[in-house]
C-alpha cells in the first residue's frame, strides 16, 4: 500500500465514522510509521483528520512519526488560498500518475497549504495532546505568514487548538483581530464563532493565571528565518507592552455578533459563547466587603456586596437569554453551570420566566452535575442574588456533601464564597467536610486562595480545627507567592474576628510583604479593615506565656500595625463607608488602650480621618438598639432579682452602649452575648440533622435572626469573637466591671428547675 493509499483509507474511516477494530488499526498503524515520511502535506493533513475524527490515540511512535512529516512541510510556505470553509473534511486528492512520481532526490512539496496548515494542527490537539516545541514554533510562524489567507472555519481551528491544550501564543492576538477585521464575523457559522471564542478565552484565563501580557505582534510576525527556529523562542517569550489577547473593540464586536444571532445558536454553542465573552471581559469579579457594627461596636459582620446594584440588566444579553429559554431543555448540566456563570459575571440579571424555566431545570438535573458544574451555578445564584438561591443552595448543599473530594480548590472556594453571599449556614458538619476536603490541598493553595478559605470561615462564624489551622499558617509562611495588600487584609480580619492569635511567623510574612505593599493595593474599605484586624490582633491576649516569645509576638504584632496605619494617609472620608470609618474608629481606641506611645506614634496617619470616623462610630450608637428576646429574659430576671439597672445607656460618653448598666457605685455592666458573638470549630458541633429542610428552618442553615437557638450544638466549646473580646477590654479599661452572659449560659440556667442558677 502506498503512502497516498494508507492516508486515503485514513481519512474514508474518519469520514464515515467507522472504527474498523484493533486488528485493522493495529496493521494500518504499523503501515502509515513505514511511510509518513513520504507522504505529502495532504496526506499528513489526512491522516490526523481521520485520527481525530474518530478520536482514536495513535500509538506515541505513529505520532512521533506523523509530527516529524508535518516538521518537514512546515519549513515551506505555501501561498495558495484556504480551502472552502464549509467544508469539514480535508478532500482527498487524486493520486498521482506514474510518470509524475517524483525521484528520490527531487525536491518534495511546496509546505502545507493553509487549510492543510491548520487542520494538521488542530488536529494534533484533538485528543488534548500539545505538539512539540519545534512544531508548535514552526507552525506559529508559517500560520503567521499565512493568517491573511485563512478563512473562517480556518481561524476557528487555529483557536480552538490553542484553547485546547491552553498555549498562550501571540499568534491568537492576530486571529481575533483577523477574525472581526478581514474574515468578517458574519461569515462565521455559529459553531465556527463558539470554538473561536472558546479558544480565545480558554488561553486568556491561562495568560492571566500565568501572569503573560502579550507584545507587539507586528515585530513578532514579520518573520524572515524560513526555518521557523528563530522565531520560536520570540514567539513563545511572554509580551512586555501588556496588550490583552482580545482587544476591546474586536470584543463588543463579538458580542454585538452573538447578540444578534442568538437565535442560530445551539444550547451548547449559546452557553459556550457567553462562557468565552464573560472571560474575556476585562471586569473582574469584586465583592466589595462592608464591614458593620451592632450597637455596642462588639459584634462584627461582613459582608460581600458586588460593586454594581442589583438587579441589573445587560442590553446585549437580553436576545441570548430569550434564545436560551426556547432551548432550556436542551442544555446539558455544563450548559446551565457556563451560561448561568457568564450571567453572573456580566452582572446580567435574567428575567422571571428565566429564573423559573432554569430553576425548573436545574432542580431536575442536578443529580448529574459535576464538581465544576456544581461550583458555578450556587456561584451564579449567589452573585445574582436570585430568589430561586432559596431552593437550590439548600439542595445542591446535599449533592456536594459526598463528593467534596472531587472538587478543586477554586470550586471549593466558590461554594463556600455562595454561602456566605447569602447568608446561608451549611451547618457543622459540612464545614467539617469542606476543612477535610481543603486540607490535602493546602501546600500548593495559591495566597488568595488560603485568605477565601479563612475569610469565609469567619464571615460563617466556623475556626478551623488546630490541625487545619497549622496547614493554613505553614502555607502563608512558606508560599513562594508574594501576598498583596487585599489578602493580607481580609487574612488579619480572620484571625481578628476568630479570635486566633497568628503565630509570629505568620506575622513576620506579613510584616515583610507589607513593607513593600503600596496603598493602591488595597480597596479602600479593605484597608480599613485591615487597619482595625491589626488593632484587634494587637490587643489580644498572647498565646504564650513565656516574656521573650510574648515580646517577640508584641513586636510583630505592632510591626504589622504599623505597616497597616502608613496606608490610611491614602484614604480619604468619602472613600470609605460610614461602616468601615467606623471600624477606624475602633481600632483607634484599641491602639490608645494598648500603648499610649504607640498611639502617640501613629495617630498622625489617621488625623485627617478621626474627625469623621468617630461621627460614624457615635451616629452607630445613636441608632435605635434592637433587643433580643435572650436581652429580654436577662433583664426580666434582673427586675426579679431586684437590681436595678439602666438599659441601653451610653457610657464614656456615647463611645459604647452596654446592654444593662446597674444602678450604684460598683460601676457594673451586664453584656448579653447571643450566638454571633462566638465561633465553634466545626468538627465539635453537631447538626441538627441533614435532611433538606426550609432554608430558615434549621438543620442545614440557620438564620441570622434564630438567637435562643444553639446554631453549633450544646457539645461544642464556644470561644468569643474578636470584637467582642476588644468590647469587654474597652469597657475594662474605663473602669467597668464587664458580667456577660452567654445565650449558651442562660438557656442552661433556664433549664434548671431550682432556679438557682440564674
Amino acid at each position: 500500500m502506498s503512502a497516498w493509499a494508507a492516508s486515503s483509507v485514513t481519512w474514508a474511516l474518519g469520514r464515515t465514522g467507522r472504527d474498523p477494530g484493533a486488528a485493522f488499526w493495529a496493521e494500518l498503524e504499523a503501515k502509515l510509521c513505514t511511510v509518513a515520511d513520504e507522504l505529502e502535506p495532504q496526506g499528513v493533513a489526512n491522516v490526523l483528520w481521520g485520527l481525530a475524527a474518530l478520536e482514536h490515540r495513535s500509538s506515541p511512535r505513529l505520532r512521533d512519526a506523523l509530527e516529524a512529516a508535518a516538521v518537514k512541510h512546515c519549513r515551506f510556505a505555501s501561498k495558495e488560498g484556504g480551502r472552502d470553509g464549509s467544508k469539514r473534511a480535508p478532500p482527498v486528492r487524486a493520486p498521482p500518475r506514474r510518470d509524475d512520481r517524483r525521484r528520490p532526490n527531487e525536491v518534495q512539496s511546496p509546505g502545507f497549504k493553509p487549510y492543510e496548515l491548520t487542520m494538521m494542527f488542530w488536529a494534533l490537539t484533538r485528543l488534548g495532546d500539545e505538539p512539540g516545541m519545534e512544531l508548535r514554533g514552526l507552525f506559529e510562524a508559517q500560520c503567521g505568514r499565512q493568517l491573511h489567507l485563512l478563512k473562517p472555519q480556518e481561524l476557528s481551528m487555529v483557536a480552538s487548538a490553542y484553547g485546547r491544550v491552553e498555549r498562550v501564543a501571540p499568534l491568537l492576538a492576530a486571529v481575533a483581530e483577523e477574525s472581526v477585521m478581514r474574515a468578517g464575523l458574519n461569515n462565521f457559522k455559529p459553531n465556527e464563532i463558539a470554538n473561536l471564542m472558546w479558544g480565545l478565552a480558554k488561553v486568556h484565563a491561562r495568560q492571566l493565571s500565568d501572569g503573560v501580557n502579550f507584545g507587539d505582534l507586528d515585530d513578532r510576525l514579520a518573520l524572515d528565518d524560513p526555518e521557523g527556529f528563530g522565531a520560536l523562542t520570540r514567539l513563545l517569550a511572554p509580551g512586555v507592552s501588556g496588550k490583552a489577547l482580545v482587544r476591546q473593540d474586536l470584543l463588543d464586536v463579538f458580542v454585538d455578533e452573538f447578540s444578534a444571532r442568538a437565535h442560530e445558536f445551539t444550547s451548547g454553542d449559546m452557553a459556550l459563547s457567553a462562557w468565552a465573552i464573560a472571560t474575556l471581559t476585562a471586569k473582574p469579579t469584586r465583592y466589595e466587603t462592608r464591614f458593620e457594627l451592632d450597637g455596642d461596636g462588639s459584634s462584627a459582620t461582613v459582608e460581600v456586596a458586588q460593586a454594581n446594584e442589583l438587579p441589573s440588566k445587560v442590553a446585549a444579553l437580553e436576545p441570548i437569554e430569550s434564545a436560551a429559554v426556547v432551548r432550556v431543555k436542551d442544555f446539558s448540566p455544563l450548559d446551565f453551570a457556563n451560561l448561568l456563570w457568564a450571567f453572573a459575571k456580566l452582572n446580567h440579571t435574567p428575567g422571571d420566566r428565566f429564573q423559573a424555566e432554569f430553576e425548573e431545570a436545574v432542580i431536575e438535573k442536578i443529580s448529574k452535575f459535576d464538581a465544576q458544574v456544581l461550583a458555578n451555578t450556587v456561584y451564579a445564584y449567589a452573585a445574582l442574588q436570585l430568589p430561586g438561591a432559596r431552593n437550590v443552595l439548600p439542595l445542591i448543599g446535599l449533592h456536594f456533601k459526598d463528593r467534596l473530594h472531587e472538587f478543586k480548590p477554586r470550586e471549593l472556594l466558590m461554594v463556600l464564597w455562595a454561602f456566605t453571599r447569602c447568608s446561608y449556614d451549611p451547618g457543622a458538619d459540612a464545614m467539617a467536610r469542606f476543612e477535610r476536603a481543603m486540607r490535602p490541598m493546602t501546600d500548593n493553595l495559591a495566597p488568595d486562595e488560603v485568605t477565601q478559605y479563612l475569610w469565609a470561615s469567619a464571615v460563617l462564624k466556623y475556626r478551623p480545627t488546630e490541625g487545619a489551622l497549622r496547614g493554613f499558617q505553614t502555607r502563608i509562611v512558606d508560599c513562594p507567592s508574594r501576598f498583596s495588600g487585599t489578602p493580607i487584609a481580609l487574612t488579619l480580619w480572620a484571625y481578628a474576628t476568630l479570635n486566633l492569635p497568628p503565630p509570629f511567623a505568620v506575622m513576620d510574612r506579613f510584616g515583610d510583604e507589607l513593607e513593600l505593599s503600596r496603598a493602591d493595593e488595597f480597596y479602600p474599605q479593605d484597608l480599613s479593615l485591615g487597619f482595625w484586624s491589626a488593632a484587634v490582633i494587637t490587643t489580644q491576649p498572647k498565646a504564650d506565656d513565656v516574656p521573650m516569645v510574648n515580646a517577640l509576638d508584641t513586636g510583630a504584632r505592632e510591626r504589622v500595625l504599623r505597616q497597616m496605619a502608613k496606608h490610611l494617609g491614602s484614604l480619604g472620608a468619602t472613600s470609605v463607608s460610614p461602616e468601615g470609618l467606623s471600624a477606624i474608629y475602633m481600632a483607634i481606641l484599641a491602639v490608645e488602650m494598648h500603648s499610649p506611645s504607640l498611639f502617640a506614634e501613629l495617630k498622625s496617619n489617621w488625623g485627617h480621618l478621626a474627625a469623621a470616623a468617630e461621627s460614624s462610630w457615635r451616629a452607630t450608637k445613636g441608632k435605635g438598639p434592637t433587643v433580643s428576646n435572650l436581652q429580654k429574659a436577662v433583664g426580666k430576671t434582673l427586675d426579679e432579682l431586684g437590681v436595678e439597672y439602666e438599659s441601653e445607656k451610653l457610657v464614656r460618653g456615647g463611645l459604647i452602649r452596654p446592654d444593662f448598666v446597674v444602678k450604684g457605685k460598683a460601676k457594673i455592666v451586664v453584656e448579653v452575648d447571643g450566638p454571633y458573638h462566638f465561633s465553634v470549630e466545626p468538627s465539635a458541633a453537631s447538626d441538627a440533622g441533614e435532611e433538606l429542610e426550609d432554608w430558615f428552618g434549621g438543620g442545614g442553615g440557620e438564620t441570622p435572626d434564630a438567637l435562643e437557638k444553639d446554631r453549633f450544638g450544646f457539645g461544642s466549646v464556644l470561644r468569643p469573637l474578636g470584637g467582642t473580646i476588644l468590647r469587654n477590654q474597652l469597657l475594662s479599661s474605663w473602669g467597668w466591671n464587664v458580667v456577660t452572659v452567654s445565650y449558651r449560659d442562660w438557656v442552661k440556667a433556664d433549664n434548671d428547675t431550682s432556679g438557682g442558677a440564674k
